[in-house]
């Protein structure tokens, strides 16, 4: 039988520590950097597998990383993406690991908080939607960087939709960016705090949340909130869609001239960017 991976990790993408009855997940990069290296992917399903079917926790608190230099990330692995040989399955990986990562979010067996700062991509506040509840600080903004040049972002397709409607989703995925206290407005959001509370009031959060029965808000989540069987469907066309995109030549050209304009260089330059 395979050993579980254990709770408590420090790597390069995370670390986690068990507080108490709560499993507290600090991340470290953006995720777009698993899919550089086979056995970091392999590594983070195992550790999803061992959060999926541990007992050792009742809640699940996710602090994300500072997302500073996320508009350069985006387009360097949006570059990699586009002139990656037919070996070089980088956004079939993005995609497989998001995917994983959404499904066990969604089915974990306990309550789940993200809790963000600063500014925060579209991709990362779709993958919270998964998430029971997030909380974010008075200074968070919300960027989409795929915003003006005709790419979906990822996991926008099942949560946000269900959260605001289709018609105010269509609207909110153009956006380039909207602040904290908008997306508490439309529900996307569950609390705002100020930036040096921000643990302290996720932990009394929590703390509060575990004082009560968590099987009512689980019960209502396989209720309501989380069909798997379309949750896996719409991630699928999500994938479908995007690799259809990518694979355009006309996107190809236009994304070069893209770089061009907003980041004063070729797709070729950017793709080695750091």
């Amino acid at each position: 039988m395979k050993a579980k991976v254990s709770l408590a990790t420090d790597n390069d993408v995370f670390s986690s520590s068990l507080v108490d009855d709560i499993l507290v997940i600090r991340q470290k990069q953006h995720l777009l950097h698993l899919t550089q290296e086979i056995n970091t992917i392999f590594g983070f399903y195992e550790y999803l597998e061992s959060m999926f079917s541990s007992k050792a926790y009742k809640a699940l608190a996710v602090f994300s990383h500072q997302e500073q230099d996320a508009h350069v990330e985006h387009g360097s692995f949006l570059c990699k993406a586009i002139l990656a040989s037919r070996d070089n399955k980088v956004m079939d990986r993005l995609a497989n690991v998001v995917n994983r990562l959404i499904l066990t979010l969604s089915t974990l067996n306990g309550i789940t908080v993200f809790a963000g700062q600063g500014r925060i991509s579209l991709f990362h506040l779709n993958l919270s939607l998964a998430y029971d509840y997030r909380i974010v600080t008075d200074d968070a903004v919300f960027e989409n960087h795929n915003a003006g040049i005709g790419l979906i972002t990822k996991g926008s397709g099942y949560y946000l939709p269900r959260i605001l409607g289709v018609k105010k989703a269509t609207e909110i995925l153009q956006w380039k960016t909207f602040s904290a206290e908008e997306a508490l407005q439309f529900g996307l959001v569950d609390r705002i705090v100020p930036a040096a509370k921000l643990e302290d009031e996720t932990f009394q959060f929590l703390k509060s949340s575990l004082a009560g029965p968590a099987s009512t808000l689980l019960g209502i989540r396989k209720l309501l909130k989380c069909d798997l069987t379309e949750l896996q469907r719409t991630l699928e066309l999500e994938d479908q869609l995007i690799k259809e995109r990518l694979e355009s030549a006309e996107f190809k050209k236009s994304f070069e001239q893209y770089c061009v304009q907003n980041y004063g260089c070729d797709m070729e330059t950017l793709r080695c960017a750091k």
